[in-house]
């Protein structure tokens, strides 16, 4: 795949275009390097797995510009309409990079100021293309996801192998989670989604190591930088800090040092709940029956929304929790879009995994406390989300889940596997069903 994919830059290069190709050579080697310096073992594996899905990911990304610009060529070859926006964040923060103008009063930039990070790197990436090619393209732009997304699959093998200690287990376990689930799909954009979910990937692994404390001031960095990207996450991540420092203290023994930890972790909380609070209030106020109504319907699901509002409160909430992790539904609404029509199968059977997982008692008491606290968290961002189910929202949590499914995987029989998989696909025909009938 990476032959294919240099392949394919070449035959760019051909056309006048240069970036893509330095561009690739640059992001290869940084990756590389970034994996030999950080990785405690599996070196080669872990070279591979980047290489594999950083390849892979652009040759669809290259493959699927090239159809849609030959099926119209006066299309720009993108996916979602956000991504439009980030593109022209890139002219934005050009001449702040180029040295036009003073590079700090790029924070003061409004228009910018929610992903300010992303703009930085996508405009640096800008300045590049400029320099070499004198203008600035879309392909260029999209090779950054895939990178990120190269990133992301060998910090989630690390995870998982860490949990498991069963090479064989965690290359398979990162395969599927790199081509069938969401990432593949966002790996392949010029959205902020996959950076964020590379940046929670880290935190997620540093925080299930044992504890240290030099973890806690690289989560407080991760979270810190994070911020950059969207403020909430960034203090999603802040309480996951606050958590980290809480199983740390509690393993110590000297009981000063506990007491000055206590007094810090009293004063981050605090400042942590000031900073976020106003956004809870924000988030907790889009709730509401009217907003939900229009949300969920917009949600490729026609009347389904207006059905969920029915249901008795809490049901209703857990329904438009569940329906959310079916998105897109019915699937082939989003036929034009197939990797995201991948997700959407491949994704309910897992969240199915987690909770008979986690319902399990044999199985239950076999996971790790502190996956445990992760699950409840990422499960609680899936509630506050039910109003707008946006699966780019939230994959950032969906690693846990599917650490948790794992459980399953591992400590169930395949025959058992299979049959469960029967009775998914069984609700699904039987729910697609219901809506044809609903939409009437």
């Amino acid at each position: 795949m990476l032959s294919v994919a240099l392949v394919m830059l070449l035959i760019i290069g051909f056309n006048g275009i240069l970036t893509p190709i330095v561009l690739f050579i640059l992001l290869c080697t940084l990756g590389c390097t970034l994996i030999v310096v950080f990785a405690k073992d599996s070196q080669s594996l872990k070279l591979k797995l980047f290489l594999l899905f950083f390849s892979t990911y652009l040759v669809y990304i290259m493959i699927h510009d090239y159809v849609l610009i030959n099926v119209n060529p006066d299309y720009r070859p993108i996916d979602y309409i956000d991504e439009n926006t980030f593109y022209h964040y890139t002219f934005v923060g050009l001449p702040y990079i180029s040295g036009e103008r003073n590079f700090l009063d790029i924070f003061s930039v409004f228009e910018i100021n929610e992903t300010i990070l992303h703009t930085i790197i996508s405009s640096s990436i800008a300045y590049l293309s400029v320099a070499i090619d004198g203008k600035n393209t879309l392909i260029v732009q999209k090779l950054l996801s895939p990178f990120l997304g190269g990133l992301f699959s060998v910090v989630l093998f690390s995870t998982i192998y860490s949990q498991f200690q069963n090479k064989n287990f965690a290359v398979k376990s990162t395969l599927a989670y790199g081509f069938l689930s969401a990432v593949f799909m966002y790996s392949t954009t010029i959205l902020r989604d996959i950076d964020i979910a590379l940046l929670y990937m880290m935190v997620f692994y540093l925080f299930l190591e044992t504890q240290k404390l030099k973890n806690i001031f690289l989560i407080g960095i991760i979270a810190y930088i994070t911020m950059y990207l969207r403020f909430e996450s960034g203090m999603v991540l802040f309480a996951l800090l606050l958590l980290y420092i809480y199983f740390y203290v509690k393993e110590l023994e000297s009981k000063k040092m506990k007491m000055i930890f206590y007094i810090l972790f009293s004063i981050l909380s605090g400042i942590v709940l000031l900073l976020v609070l106003p956004k809870i209030i924000h988030v907790v106020g889009h709730l509401n029956e009217a907003n939900t109504t229009r949300s969920i319907s917009a949600a490729s699901s026609g009347s389904i929304g207006l059905l969920l509002n029915k249901l008795p409160f809490p049901m209703s909430y857990v329904a438009k929790v569940i329906f959310g992790q079916m998105q897109p539904f019915p699937f082939f609404k989003a036929i034009d879009r197939p990797l995201e029509v991948i997700s959407s199968v491949f994704w309910p059977f897992i969240f199915l995994m987690m909770n008979y997982a986690f319902i399990k008692k044999d199985i239950r008491k076999l996971i790790d406390i502190k996956i445990k606290f992760l699950l409840f968290i990422a499960i609680a961002i899936l509630f506050l989300m039910s109003s707008e189910p946006m699966v780019r929202r939230m994959m950032s949590v969906y690693p846990i889940i599917y650490l948790v499914s794992l459980y399953a995987f591992v400590f169930i029989s395949s025959n058992k596997i299979k049959k469960i998989f029967y009775y998914y696909l069984f609700a699904m025909i039987f729910i697609t069903t219901l809506y044809f009938f609903v939409k009437g």
